[in-house]
């Protein structure tokens, strides 16, 4: 059971924009007689996304930890650092683990909750491999850094496929992009995800996920293939990508009328950049779990983005802290009802105190 549910939540913190097109695209492969990995769907998926970050090649898997655990295994950080941001989703460390590698925890820049500025430069000789992550549809400033970076790193654009960097499309950066397509991301599979980046890397990601491959017997990743239903999902979504992009600009432009003054509280990125909005972030100092509460009580599924302190007693963190007591993440995504998104406006004032 979700805590949306759990709460009886009339408006639930997210949920996928799904249409027509998807019925169908799911139909055709049943019509096919093709529902397992490997089949036209899959294919098909994986030149788009290829096409789409503009790399040689692509690789869709079961979800997108799956997709992180095999570019790293990859990249062969067996033993090794690899660099995540402390306020993180714990999938990401989680990845690191199964791959062998072993978390080394960067305390979050503030406006975006990625990697700080200098950072990449700074690991030289402490990490193997650093995850760059465009966090709740912020796109990272430091991925303008990658090219002088003296480590690997794997960009990972779950949230905010569709944003660009300086006029660089998110995922044009790092040696691996990889992704998430589970129900609630910017693009929604159902489940899956997808390493993408060049054709000899992606040769070797698929030998990862293959269990008849020459690997040892151990040593392929685990219920690493996705369904042709899934990747036919994913794929009428990527080709509504704009629409979703556009849709949520439209509601978060709402919601800072709303706000008004108050607005500046609002993550956002910054104008030489832009984000998708995956995330609408709010800063409620020092009380973010009490507007939770309160935004649920007013039957609005508000969530803290990242619910739990998973590097707590590892290290100094102050920024990541400070992030966990303030931020809330109101809901916004495409599938919301006019009426839905008035009354999130209506709690959002009750929340921040807007008479």
């Amino acid at each position: 059971m979700s805590a949306d549910s759990a709460y009886g939540m009339l408006i639930p913190h997210s949920r996928p924009q799904l249409g027509r097109e998807e019925r169908l695209a799911v139909l055709g492969t049943l019509d096919r007689g093709w529902v397992g990995a490997g089949g036209e769907a899959s294919r098909e998926f994986e030149n788009a996304l290829a096409a789409a970050f503009q790399r040689p090649a692509a690789l869709a898997v079961s979800s997108g930890s799956a997709a992180l655990e095999v570019a790293l295994r990859v990249a062969d950080v067996v033993g090794e650092r690899v660099a995540i941001p402390a306020f993180a989703c714990a999938s990401i460390e989680r990845a690191v683990v199964r791959a062998g590698g072993r978390p080394y925890l960067v305390d979050a820049d503030p406006d975006d909750l990625s990697f700080p500025p200098g950072t990449l430069r700074s690991l030289a000789g402490q990490c193997k491999v650093a995850i760059l992550i465009h966090q709740f549809g912020l796109p990272a400033a430091s991925a303008t850094e990658v090219a002088d970076a003296p480590l690997a790193v794997i960009e990972d654009a779950t949230t905010c496929v569709g944003g660009h960097v300086l006029g660089r499309a998110v995922g044009a950066f790092g040696r691996f992009v990889v992704m998430s397509f589970s129900a609630t991301k910017m693009l929604c599979g159902g489940e899956g995800g997808a390493v993408v980046g060049s054709a000899e890397d992606v040769e070797a990601a698929r030998r990862w996920t293959d269990p008849e491959s020459d690997l040892p017997p151990d040593a392929p990743v685990p219920h690493a293939k996705i369904p042709d239903m899934a990747c036919a999902l994913a794929a009428t979504q990527l080709t509504r990508l704009a629409e979703f992009v556009t849709r949520r600009a439209d509601i978060a432009r709402l919601y800072d009328e709303t706000l008004g003054e108050e607005a500046h509280r609002v993550l956002r990125a910054p104008d030489n950049s832009s984000g998708t909005w995956w995330r609408y972030l709010i800063a409620v100092p020092g009380d973010a779990a009490g507007a939770v509460e309160h935004g649920r009580a007013d039957g609005v599924g508000f969530s803290q983005p990242v619910p739990t302190r998973q590097w707590d007693g590892r290290g100094h963190f102050p920024v990541s802290d400070r992030l966990y007591q303030d931020l809330v993440s109101v809901p916004i995504y495409p599938s919301l009802h006019d009426g839905d998104i008035e009354h999130v406006r209506r709690t959002l004032r009750k929340v921040v105190g807007i008479e």
